[in-house]
């Protein structure tokens, strides 16, 4: 449900932050922390006595409202209609030449927007003025609020970040070297449930809790196994201990048969 109605959650939220900040002149959280506001260049170019670079009105309440039906209004509306042909299959559609050809007008007007917005960025990094091709088509300029602004920044949440970052790549390190078995035979000893434990029945296996089809003696403590059960924690852990005993195992019988080390191959 989220999905099919994601276009329109977006237009929602970004109309919020168009309402409440673009309206009332009012600069978003992020514009706030770094001192600026938006100022009509259009104003500035006529007036022609600007100082410091800060004088110069906000933006008009036409300039306001463009902006919202551009950024609000124009990538609902390129959203849905990239969804809608995608799910129409207007560029696999070889029986309607129309919708073929609705399909290439669509992939070219994208890339002629991509080529401006990269061209726009290229003049941006140049003078320093109008993020996007909005901005610049409503001259609207992000200028300096105030011209002294003491920044209280605080980086406790980043020093977290960075703890946390790193706390998270030493366990998705340590991880897979842990084996499961070993960590649960150091830690048998300190188990509060040592009182169940030593009452398990003895015929079952400890790793599978089954009755073992093919039981097999673990020494020297002698408690019995499946023998696949027992053959492969052997081999994944050379160090293996037993499940009940915490004992380490050094070899392997058959219940009624010879004894066989670990290291002998099947």
């Amino acid at each position: 449900m989220l999905f099919q109605y994601e276009p329109e959650l977006d237009a929602f939220l970004e109309f919020l932050i168009w309402r409440f900040s673009i309206w009332v002149d009012k600069p978003t959280p992020g514009i706030a922390l770094m001192n600026l506001r938006y100022r009509d260049e259009r104003a500035v170019e006529i007036r022609e006595n600007v100082r410091t670079g800060l004088e110069g009105p906000g933006l008009t309440v036409a300039q306001k409202m463009w902006y919202c039906i551009a950024a609000v209004g124009g990538q609902y509306i390129w959203a849905r209609l990239q969804s809608f042909s995608a799910f129409r299959r207007w560029g696999d559609s070889e029986q309607r030449p129309l919708a073929r050809r609705v399909w290439g007008l669509m992939q070219r007007i994208e890339g002629l927007y991509k080529a401006a917005s990269f061209g726009n960025l290229l003049l941006f990094l140049y003078t320093g003025r109008y993020r996007n091709l909005i901005e610049r088509a409503l001259r609207a300029r992000l200028v300096y609020e105030s011209p002294n602004m003491n920044r209280a920044v605080s980086f406790e949440y980043m020093n977290r970040q960075l703890v946390w970052n790193e706390f998270s790549e030493m366990l998705l390190l340590l991880l897979p070297l842990l084996n499961s078995s070993t960590v649960k035979s150091v830690l048998h000893p300190f188990s509060k449930n040592k009182s169940s434990s030593s009452t398990e029945d003895d015929s079952t296996c400890p790793i599978c809790r089954a009755s073992p089809t093919t039981p097999y003696l673990a020494l020297p403590c002698q408690h019995r196994y499946c023998y696949y059960c027992l053959r492969t924690r052997c081999a994944a852990a050379p160090s293996f201990r037993c499940s009940r005993c915490s004992e380490p195992v050094v070899a392997m019988q058959r219940h009624g048969s010879i004894v066989e080390h670990k290291t002998h191959n099947q």
